[in-house]
């Protein structure tokens, strides 16, 4: 792979591949059928050329069926263009997605590189190499120290560069943690760089690992958009991918570095994912891994207590007003990607259950509680040559500690029966309160407001809203104060209302109640006793 570049302006990405045409005299060459909720990964190549080939026919989906003479060695070249016709900002970045800008570009395998098929197998042998000069900064999983490439590496891979990238390492060779980051935030480059070692070595303890393989981490800039926050991230199995909002503060992305790295065992490393569709399955890696990234965190001291207590009211404040908390794994499954609410919903229910699991696990004298089962799951999955699915192993493994999860997960997941924590479900220091709230209400249409550029649509005249003053057509400036989905705090804008600014004051509560539940610190025992409440918050 190389830059394609104008006066020095990067236009596109060039890829050649070269391999043995199949066997049988016809090679079927395309993209992946689908990754992260993106079905047409190959939309963005151009030119696509062959060499060697005989003859070549084009499928509607993009798919190239090479006739060439058997085991004929083949050549295929094309170019990579931008998805985003201007830098990605918060109401628009996929991740699937490639992002070639004039002066950096930033891309999964899954939308660069189509893949020979037929009877090749995934775990075949590959290379890579990266052709571009020395003016122009480039990072890659794909480059890592000692390491055999195969097929799936290529595919499920990451790439990152331009003028300007910056990488800093830790560790010894072999071993090496790495971090690609291009762009300006909002904080320093170098103190973002010590947090990844700090999140990686923790996960690194918790898992017990002896002999660190190389890791990745890749950050790219998502252009902020006023009112607005946005990140996210996908693992790679050896690294991980950030896309990251530059006025977000670093305070906030350490939950999900923590999440991002557990990925690189789950579930990769405590069996395979479901098959299709493969959404079904991530109550289990996500949800635990939302779990998991918390307590971790919490656990090294990189997040503090408090913090701790804000990221889980968020998921249960969340959940209890999700118009998808009593469907069925089906439906959430099949909405996954399509609508927030049952994207979080997956996160939600697995985080839950693993609270639940893991209380029920120590209160039967399993000091290590959900820790055991996943560090045992993955041992046991060494070796094994069939291996089962993630969440089978897990149940297997689970029974083993006296644990049967089977019913929980048919209730809470299948069924969508809703799921409420024990009072003390995190320890003494803290306890669970369950309360009948009003339903969090802002009572304007917020997607038609955001996609008027903040100018207030669809406003509710019955709502608090309105009686406070609020009307269609006044554009929000800033939120000044207000918590997204608790309707007992009171939410207050500054709005322009033509010529003049106001602020709007009102308290977002809606007609209908539902059951919420919270986590409330005990902050005279945390004062007391600090390390003896953390410890018992993170397990």
């Amino acid at each position: 792979m190389s830059p394609v570049l104008d006066q020095g302006a990067i236009t596109a990405l060039s890829v050649t591949l070269r391999f043995r045409g199949d066997a049988s005299g016809v090679t079927r060459l395309s993209w992946p059928d689908q990754w992260a909720g993106e079905r047409k990964l190959g939309q963005w190549a151009r030119a696509i050329r062959v060499v060697g080939a005989r003859s070549v026919e084009v499928e509607a989906n993009g798919t190239r069926i090479i006739h060439a003479h058997p085991n004929a060695p083949l050549t295929v070249s094309y170019h990579i263009v931008s998805a985003y016709p201007a830098d990605p900002n918060v109401e628009d970045s996929r991740q699937s997605a490639p992002i070639v800008r004039p002066r950096w570009f930033y891309a999964a395998g899954e939308a660069l590189f189509a893949r020979p098929a037929g009877d090749r197998d995934e775990d075949r042998p590959a290379r890579f190499v990266w052709a571009g000069p020395r003016t122009i900064g480039f990072a890659s999983d794909l480059q890592q120290h000692g390491r055999t490439l195969t097929l799936k590496n290529i595919s499920e891979s990451i790439v990152i560069g331009g003028h300007g990238l910056h990488v800093a390492s830790h560790g010894a060779a072999g071993q090496q943690v790495r971090v690609a980051r291009i762009g300006h935030y909002a904080f320093a480059g170098p103190a973002f760089d010590t947090l990844v070692f700090k999140v990686i070595e923790a996960e690194r303890a918790f898992w017990r690992v002896r002999e660190a393989e190389p890791f990745l981490v890749t950050m790219a800039p998502i252009a902020a958009r006023p009112h607005l926050s946005s990140f996210s991230g996908t693992g790679r199995g050896d690294a991980f991918a950030l896309w990251m909002d530059t006025s977000a503060p670093l305070e906030r992305i350490t939950w999900m570095l923590g999440h991002e790295y557990f990925h690189t065992w789950n579930n990769a490393r405590l069996g395979r994912a479901l098959s299709e569709p493969a959404e079904r399955g991530y109550w289990f890696s996500e949800g635990l891994t939302d779990f998991y990234a918390s307590r971790l965190m919490l656990r090294a001291g990189l997040i503090s207590p408090e913090q701790f207590a804000v990221f889980w009211n968020e998921k249960l404040s969340r959940y209890a007003s999700s118009p998808f908390r009593t469907a069925t794994n089906d439906v959430v499954a099949a909405k996954f990607w399509s609508d927030p609410a049952a994207y979080d919903m997956q996160y939600q229910r697995g985080a839950l259950l693993a609270v639940l699991w893991d209380r029920r696990l120590r209160a039967a004298g399993k000091t290590d509680g959900l820790d055991s089962v996943l560090r045992t799951q993955a041992a046991r999955l060494v070796g094994l040559h069939d291996q089962p699915t993630a969440i089978d192993l897990f149940i297997d493994t689970a029974r083993g500690f006296g644990l049967d999860v089977r019913p929980d997960i048919a209730a809470h997941i299948e069924y969508g029966e809703p799921l409420l924590l024990p009072e003390n479900s995190f320890g003494p220091c803290a306890r669970i309160v369950t309360e009948d709230r009003a339903r969090f209400e802002r009572g304007w249409d917020t997607d038609a407001t955001s996609a008027a550029d903040n100018v207030v649509t669809g406003l509710d005249p019955s709502s608090p809203a309105y009686a406070a003053g609020l009307r269609n057509g006044m554009k929000i400036l800033q939120r000044l104060s207000g918590v997204p989905d608790d309707s007992r705090v009171d939410y207050v804008l500054r709005v322009a209302d033509g010529a003049a600014e106001k602020v709007i004051r009102f308290r977002p509560a809606g007609k209908t109640h539902l059951t919420v539940q919270e986590l409330v610190l005990d902050k005279t025992a945390i004062d007391a006793a600090p390390d003896r409440c953390r410890q018992a918050l993170a397990g």
